[in-house]
Order: C-alpha cells, then sequence, then structure tokens
C-alpha cells in the first residue's frame, strides 16, 4: 500500500508538537469543564431554607457539647451487616426520644429518617441492604426527658 504524498512528505518540526500539545491540553481541559457541570446537577441542597436553619444552629451546638459530656458515649458503627447504634446502659430505653437521619449527599432520594426505637440491648439496627454503597451522614438527634442531643458521624459502605 502506498502512502499518500503529502503524508510521504511530512516533517516534523516544533511548531507541530506545540500545536499537539495545545490540542491536548485543550480537549483533556473541555473534558474536565464538561465533567465538573455533570456533577453540579447531581449534587442537590440539602436544607431549601438555609437561612432558618442557620440561626437554630445554636441548639444544635448545645445538643452536641451535651452528647460530649456524656459519661459514656453513643456508639455508632457500621459492619457488612449493617448500621447499629448503641446507647449506653444508663439510658432508659423508654425515655429515649429522637431520631435518626442518614443523609446521603449526592441522592437525596436515599435519604431516611429513623424514628428511634431502642430494642432491649439499648439499639437501634439499620440493616445493610437498605444503604447504597457510598458516603452517609448520620445525623443522631435525641432527647431523654428535657435534655437534648446530637451526635453527626460520616461513614463510607463499602461492597
Amino acid at each position: 500500500m502506498k502512502l499518500p504524498e503529502w503524508i510521504r512528505n511530512f516533517r516534523w518540526n516544533w511548531g507541530w508538537a506545540i500545536l499537539l500539545v495545545f490540542i491536548t491540553f485543550m480537549s483533556v481541559f473541555s473534558y474536565l469543564f464538561y465533567r465538573s457541570f455533570q456533577e453540579l446537577r447531581t449534587n442537590e441542597m440539602y436544607v431549601k431554607d438555609y437561612y432558618t436553619e442557620e440561626l437554630n444552629y445554636g441548639k444544635v451546638l448545645a445538643r452536641k457539647q451535651n452528647a460530649d459530656t456524656m459519661h459514656t458515649p453513643v456508639k455508632i458503627a457500621h459492619d457488612k451487616k449493617g448500621l447499629t447504634v448503641k446507647f449506653p446502659a444508663y439510658l432508659p430505653p423508654e425515655k429515649v426520644k429522637g431520631t435518626l437521619v442518614l443523609y446521603r449527599p449526592n441522592a437525596k432520594v436515599l435519604d431516611k429518617t429513623i424514628p428511634l426505637k431502642l430494642d432491649s440491648t439499648r439499639r437501634v439496627f439499620v440493616p445493610a441492604d437498605s444503604l447504597a454503597y457510598g458516603r452517609w451522614n448520620v445525623q443522631l438527634n435525641w432527647q431523654v426527658d428535657s435534655t437534648g442531643y446530637y451526635i453527626e458521624k460520616y461513614l463510607w459502605i463499602s461492597k
């Protein structure tokens, strides 16, 4: 097979090298620009009324401080079976009221709000098959008598 004449007469020089580097750079940059806009469409705002939530954040800080000063802290752990929230033995299960919020930063449809119902071992269990793989923000908000508590933890659920 005989090559066309313009290919046989082609001479490589610095001008062609600079043009090739520039085209490669612009291609990679354009691809990254396109992908960044794809990610912006998938991330959703968690709170619709952000200003009101910001005003109430002082209450959340007080609840966090209450949780930090507990004698025995609440433990949030996950394994292959699922997510387990274990409350200390000195808390009576019938007095613990609150919610466990499982928040998925990139998919609002996967968010879950679970009311706290402690079993006899003072645990709340969420099975692994109800949790998609990826990053989860676990927000535990509970109250015993008139004292409020709040814990936030970030988890990565993997296969």
